[in-house]
């Protein structure tokens, strides 16, 4: 009995999230001018032919894997950021579930750490539009809700000094290199950094 279509891109789905694990997998141990498209096949468990059946080429694939785990990011977040509540309390659940969330996917947290810098020699060809990618999904949507605590005057602080505190704290927290924070001290961290935007840290019940 033949498949249906929802058969079909089920499966598809399945096997692209697959091979995206794979190149997740891959890229920590060898970065990206190391992976091969026959390595990301077999840690996939799929054939080489059927990774360039779904992708044109490996720019294509960790393009795609860029889009696919930003888009993943995006979705998380949005709730956090839509949320009825002050700046402040939306700023806090931001950080605490951007270090949980690093803590939890640890080779997704270090691939766009160390892809993120490489991206004019990666993507030479592409970089305005990865970076366009980058822009709109992780870095507009806090700085628009730094402006809304400065307007609101929850922030004290000038746009671009939050935009400094909150992007070198974070990137700080998640980076491996120097060990990410631990779980136990997230809330500390929180605390932290909303008084150097000068208001604490909100109750969270």
């Amino acid at each position: 009995m033949p498949r249906s279509p929802k058969q079909n891109r089920e499966i598809r789905e399945q096997r692209i999230r697959q091979i995206l694990d794979a190149t997740l997998s891959v890229y920590r141990d060898r970065g990206y001018h190391g992976a091969e498209m026959g390595e990301i096949a077999r840690r996939a468990g799929v054939g080489r032919g059927l990774v360039y059946y779904y992708f044109k080429d490996k720019q294509d694939v960790f393009l795609t894997l860029i889009r696919y785990s930003l888009d993943w990011w995006k979705k998380r977040m949005a709730l956090i950021l839509r949320l009825d509540a002050p700046v402040s309390h939306r700023l806090a659940e931001y950080l605490r579930t951007a270090c949980s969330m690093a803590l939890e996917h640890p080779n997704m947290s270090h691939f766009h750490q160390s892809i993120a810098p490489d991206v004019p020699f990666v993507f030479p060809e592409r970089k305005e539009e990865v970076w366009e990618i980058y822009q709109e999904t992780l870095w507009d949507p806090v700085r628009s809700l730094l402006r809304e605590g400065v307007e609101t005057g929850e922030i004290r602080v000038s746009p671009a000094i939050a935009e400094r505190i909150v992007f070198s704290a974070l990137q700080g927290a998640v980076n491996q290199e120097c060990g990410m924070l631990p779980e136990e001290d997230i809330d500390l961290w929180v605390n932290a950094v909303l008084n150097g935007l000068a208001y604490s840290i909100p109750d969270r019940t």
